[in-house]
């Protein structure tokens, strides 16, 4: 019997269901994972979206720190870290959608530098006394789904940039427009802007170092020049210069480098900071020159009764008398009386003739070459020869044992008390300067600074330092001299000069002045009349009385004008009226680019905070 099997029937319906369920588990294996990645990409962006938020309130907790540490910073000097840890704490949180919780917080702060460094950024070339600090803070969400914290360090540079270090600096409009070929030599900056021109295609102004303005560089004169001739005519020697909009450097004094406020760096200190009194000798109290210096004279108001005194915080009294030099005693026959006078042999008073001010100079004058023996001198008392007259002592004491300041005595500060007046200007006067004391010289003073005859020159009266760049040869000495306006009396002058006394009648001879100046200018305005008055420039910063025609004005130094004059303010006016301009030999002295000890006594610092690194975690 054979037995026939039937074939199973095959149902397509069948097949195409399970396919169907097969594609249905895979999509829905795909849509699971996908809407798992979703979900996880979700979280990973809204982690990502508060880490960031997280990142930002940190990072504004490091600026509030930052902010006061600047602030502090431009006032001299930081504080403590312990001031700065709480800031972050006391945020105002108002109106934040998220509200944060600040933690490790840390401030370091480097230790005060004592050796200069070299600074990066705009100040390629300079150095500095450079404080490294480290300022972190971690936010953390109190109010968020997830508590996804951050942390920023941030890593900065406080620099105090010696102002010495640069050719020219001016806290205000710079202006430039020499008659005859210039070239600057070295460093140029303004907080303000700069106005640069030259003569002619063929008297052009040549810059050789950096340029930087912290507003605008222009290559023509300034809207307040009333003189026209030719724009541009500027050439820069170095790639990528000038440059603008600069950070503005901080100045020593004041918050927001105000020109008026910075000048009472010359002045008398307030009563708060005045030595001898403890606050004068902070970093605060520091920054008036008054308060540096290692001798302050003064006079009486009819400019007699002439007062030196010497300054060391480390001795009783602070400010000790220093006692006339020269004794001299008289008999009378007459009278049968014996009289005796005290004074000084390196301080007096002299009167001159200023045709810029048409005023009458009464000056406080010191003869430098004078006070450099007084400093060698041991003069002892009549009555008591344990005591000097001398200036050896003082030099002693400023330089040795646990009374030393560093240094030898070197710096001089002198206000003259006589009254500003229509047709009298006070003033102090240097002369006989050729050669300064050993430790060098930097005088100071509120009023104007006249300078008679070469200063700065030799060291030892056998070799000089007279012409342009010559200064590297070891004949001179770290010098500066501050105050309201400088004028240069050359070689040839005589006080014996009266306001009848013609321009051709005061010929100038060759004069070299190898010294930093600081000074204030009378800057170029339009008057109330229309009338237009140009500041002189640069080419004019120091200011003339003589005919200087076919003679030669050699300056080695550094020009820095931070404020506008307060005493010797009369504009000035085109050669011919009160001077007759010199050939000018000026250049930067590179002496004060080779470190801290080449540097004028009571050099000034400017100031400014260099961003070095941001990290986040």
């Amino acid at each position: 019997m054979i037995i026939q099997s039937q074939p199973f029937p095959h149902r397509k319906s069948g097949y195409a269901l399970i396919i169907i369920m097969l594609f249905l588990a895979v999509s829905l294996i795909v849509f699971g994972s996908m809407m798992s990645w979703v979900a996880s990409s979700a979280k990973v962006t809204q982690r990502n979206n508060l880490f960031n938020a997280a990142q930002a309130a940190a990072e504004s907790a490091t600026e509030v720190v930052l902010g006061n540490m600047i602030r502090d910073f431009s006032f001299q000097s930081l504080n403590p870290s312990n001031t700065y840890t709480p800031l972050p704490l006391a945020i105002d949180q108002t109106g934040w959608p998220v509200r944060y919780q600040f933690s490790n917080i840390a401030v370091g702060i480097g230790a005060v530098p004592t050796n200069f460094t070299t600074v990066d950024s705009q100040f390629a070339g300079l150095y500095g006394l450079v404080q490294f600090c480290t300022n972190s803070v971690t936010a953390t969400p109190t109010n968020a789904e997830a508590m996804v914290s951050a942390t920023v360090q941030q890593i900065i540079e406080f620099a105090s940039i010696p102002i010495f270090q640069y050719a020219i600096f001016y806290n205000i409009d710079l202006e430039v427009g020499p008659g005859k070929t210039m070239t600057i030599n070295g460093h140029v900056h303004s907080n303000g802007n700069i106005w640069s021109v030259g003569s002619s295609s063929t008297e052009r102004l040549v810059y050789a170092g950096m340029v930087d303005a912290s507003i605008t560089n222009y290559y023509k004169r300034s809207p307040n020049d009333p003189q026209s001739y030719s724009t541009g005519n500027v050439d820069f020697t170095l790639a990528n210069n000038p440059i603008d909009a600069v950070p503005s450097l901080a100045m020593p004094i004041g918050d927001n480098n105000n020109p008026v406020t910075v000048a009472a760096m010359i002045d008398i200190p307030p009563l708060s900071v005045i030595a001898p009194i403890d606050s004068a000798y902070s970093p605060t109290g520091q920054v008036y020159l008054y308060n540096g210096a290692d001798l302050i004279i003064s006079n009486g108001v009819s400019g007699t009764n002439i007062s030196v005194y010497y300054d060391n915080p480390f001795i009783t009294p602070r400010l000790t008398p220093v006692l006339p030099d020269v004794v001299t005693t008289n008999y009378s026959f007459a009278t049968l009386l014996t009289t005796t006078n005290s004074y000084y042999s390196y301080v007096t008073n002299v009167s001159f003739y200023d045709y810029r001010e048409s005023d009458t100079v009464k000056a406080v004058q010191i003869d430098v070459n004078k006070f450099r023996i007084w400093l060698t001198n041991y003069v002892p008392l009549i009555t008591n020869t344990n005591t000097s007259r001398g200036g050896n002592q003082y030099n002693v004491l400023n330089s040795s044992g646990g009374t030393t300041k560093g240094h030898g005595i070197n710096s001089i500060y002198v206000y003259n008390n006589i009254a500003r007046t229509g047709t009298q200007l006070p003033a102090v006067r240097l002369v006989n300067g050729a050669r300064l004391p050993a430790a060098g010289l930097t005088v100071a003073t509120a009023q104007p600074l006249y300078i008679k005859g070469n200063y700065n020159t030799t060291t030892n009266g056998t070799t000089f330092a007279t012409g342009l760049g010559s200064t590297t040869n070891g004949a001179t000495l770290p010098a500066a001299v501050m105050g309201d306006a400088v004028t240069i009396l050359s070689t040839n002058w005589s006080d014996a000069y009266t306001s009848s006394t013609l321009l051709s009648g005061r010929g100038a001879a060759n004069t070299t002045i190898n010294a930093a100046c600081l000074e204030g200018i009378v800057v170029s305005v339009t008057d109330s009349g229309g009338t237009k008055h140009y500041s002189g420039g640069v080419e004019n910063f120091l200011r003339l009385l003589e005919d200087w025609t076919g003679d030669t004005l050699t300056y080695n130094g550094s020009i820095v004008v931070l404020f506008p004059s307060q005493y010797a303010t009369n504009y000035w006016i085109n050669p011919g009226t009160y001077y007759n301009p010199p050939t000018r030999n000026w250049g930067f002295d590179v002496n004060f680019s080779k470190g801290q000890a080449y540097l004028p006594p009571l050099t000034p610092q400017v100031k400014e905070t260099l961003r070095n690194s941001w990290t986040t975690k």
